[in-house]
């Protein structure tokens, strides 16, 4: 289906890395012996909040520092990536609060399969002579199999914590503070009621001002607590520490997403992107950011990397398809669309994308193919979607019997569904394929059937249209008449258009008159370059149009359309067809 930008449309992986286990050492458990590696996606390790069987409440913070330690431990020392703690815990949110002392394998478990975790370490702790034991497991999502368990004992501090890092990876990364005490109050704080956590922060903030992670929970605080004032403050004074990387990176997307600055958003989520590789939640949302941008090829190698880390994710493989499509990569476009046929082999919507790819440019005959293994596998997929862009792509390959048979086909899921506008559909159809007085003489008929005046409403909104490309404006102005009163945007471009023919100069003064105010200033830029291209006046709209672009969303397709037919170049892609919604502004592109 064609990917929207406003909002956002599996197999096993190929396999997992086995892993090849030395002698026993230390507390390391041995388990298997050396194998043949198996070749597959990288690895995607998520660390779980480890549970306390001591019967001690005094140390429940060391279930979540456990965690804490050992994913910054494991980042860029471990096999593949590792999901970040936030990204963990945002996921965790998302799926729906945690309790407090819920055990941690039973809590974040789906939370970090959501964020594509292939690989999950998970433990406990219990008390011992000399402090606590903490014993901990790697485990394969995929086969559910344990692949390592290690165990330390020692006191219940940092450097325990530590110790258990090192079982895991031969060169593990030093913690964000060296000192217990800071990291026990930051995690006490956490665990804490809302009117208490707050002077538990500043405890750990004041034990080691260069610790990140207090300060970040700091400005949340005040942030959700409507305090912008205070979380701003508390932002600039804790970036005046030599803080790392990943809380420097997210105190600016903090303090870019206060000040409402876009572009240090995506500054700052790129920084986050290349601290925390693991943060698929963010990576996602920076793809999703460089895309509605229009940074299109920017945006697809981001796809590209979320590929790697959610290999068995078919959003990521129709998105990477698209934003490579945009960017200009037609081969690697369609490369990603079969890798999502791929992973999923029944999905009508992989085909009906692989079709839009091949649409955008120009194959039709392949992007019939395409929406027709769609319609196979589902013929009333997305209300018939497929079935209509078949239709079309045929009309455009020159094959109009097979249009029509396929048209025909559509025009029957529709009238079985009982649409209030299959009349309007028919008829913008042969509009569309060069039958004009064909296409108004149905419209016509078909509105004398309808009784509601909002259904009647979208019929002469598009005969306005057509009565103004047919340059009989009288018609245009009885139609406009019989429209119901404009209670949209749509609605009063429409009024507006068929005003008496003017001069550019009045048709400027008529929108100032009509549609006053900055607030309206892109409906009343809309409204007068539309009429201006309705009045006969190309020339005249084309430096107004030249403004319209500069407000106007990249991925707004059909209007950056319009203003490439007025300068008279033809579309580098061409666009999409959208059955169902009726926009009677949209044929003006097939007539510039």
């Amino acid at each position: 289906m064609s990917f929207s930008l406003t909002g956002l449309p599996s197999l096993k992986s190929n396999g997992v890395r086995s892993l090849c286990f030395g002698l026993l050492l230390g507390g390391s458990v041995f388990l298997g012996s050396c194998s043949k590696k198996v070749v597959g996606p990288p690895s995607v390790l998520a660390v779980l909040r480890f549970e306390n069987l001591s019967g001690d409440p005094s140390l429940e913070w060391l279930a979540r520092a456990a965690s804490d330690v050992l994913t910054t431990g494991l980042s860029g020392a471990a096999e593949g990536t590792v999901i970040s703690a936030s990204a963990l815990t945002r996921n965790e949110s998302a799926l729906g609060s945690r309790s407090t002392g819920a055990p941690g394998i039973s809590t974040q478990r789906s939370a970090a399969i959501l964020a594509g975790a292939k690989h999950l370490i998970s433990g406990y702790f219990v008390r011992t002579s000399t402090g606590v034991r903490l014993d901990a497991e790697e485990e394969d999502t995929v086969t559910g199999k344990a692949l390592r368990r290690f165990s330390v004992s020692g006191p219940a501090t940092l450097e325990t914590l530590t110790r258990l890092s090192g079982e895991f990876a031969a060169s593990p990364r030093p913690y964000l503070t060296g000192n217990t005490n800071a990291l026990r109050l930051y995690i006490s704080a956490l665990e804490s009621p809302v009117s208490a956590a707050e002077a538990g922060l500043h405890q750990a903030v004041a034990a080691d001002p260069a610790f990140g992670p207090p300060w970040i929970a700091l400005e949340h605080m005040a942030s959700a607590r409507g305090d912008r004032v205070e979380a701003s403050r508390l932002i600039d004074e804790a970036l005046t520490r030599k803080l790392d990387k990943l809380t420097t990176a997210t105190l600016k997307l903090d303090k870019a997403q206060l000040a409402g600055d876009q572009p240090g958003q995506v500054a700052a989520l790129t920084e986050i992107i290349e601290a925390s590789p693991g943060d698929t939640p963010l990576l996602r949302q920076l793809a999703q950011t460089r895309s509605t941008s229009g940074q299109y090829a920017e945006a697809a190698e981001l796809w590209k990397k979320l590929s790697a880390s959610l290999p068995d994710d078919s959003d990521v493989w129709n998105q990477l398809g698209y934003n490579r499509a945009w960017a200009g990569d037609y081969p690697g476009a369609l490369a990603a669309m079969r890798e999502y046929t791929r992973i999923r082999p029944l999905d009508p919507n992989s085909d009906d994308s692989t079709g839009d790819i091949h649409l955008l440019y120009r194959h039709y005959p392949e992007a019939a193919t395409s929406y027709l293994a769609s319609v196979a596998k589902a013929p009333t997929f997305q209300n018939g979607t497929s079935v209509y862009k078949a239709a079309w792509a045929k009309y455009r390959a020159g094959d109009k019997p097979a249009s029509e048979k396929l048209f025909g086909q559509y025009r029957a899921l529709l009238e079985k569904q009982g649409s209030p506008n299959l009349g309007l559909m028919e008829g913008e159809w042969l509009y569309r394929t060069g039958r004009e007085k064909q296409a108004i003489a149905l419209v016509r008929q078909e509105v004398l059937k309808l009784d509601k005046v909002d259904s009647q409403s979208a019929y002469y909104q598009v005969l306005t249209v057509w009565d103004l490309l047919a340059k009989d404006r009288e018609a245009a102005v009885r139609d406009a008449k019989a429209a119901a009163p404009p209670r949209s945007a749509l609605g009063a471009i429409i009024q507006f258009v068929v005003l008496p023919s003017a001069p550019a100069a009045e048709w400027s003064a008529r929108a100032d008159r009509i549609i006053p105010g900055p607030a309206l200033a892109n409906l009343r830029s809309l409204a007068l370059g539309y009429a201006l291209i309705l009045d006969g006046k190309r020339t005249e709209a084309l430096p107004l149009w030249e403004q319209i672009m500069k407000t106007t969303p990249p991925g707004d397709f059909a209007l950056r359309a319009v203003y490439q037919r007025l300068k008279g170049e033809k579309l580098a892609l061409d666009l999409i067809p959208t059955p169902g919604t009726i926009n009677p502004l949209g044929v003006i592109v097939d007539k510039l």
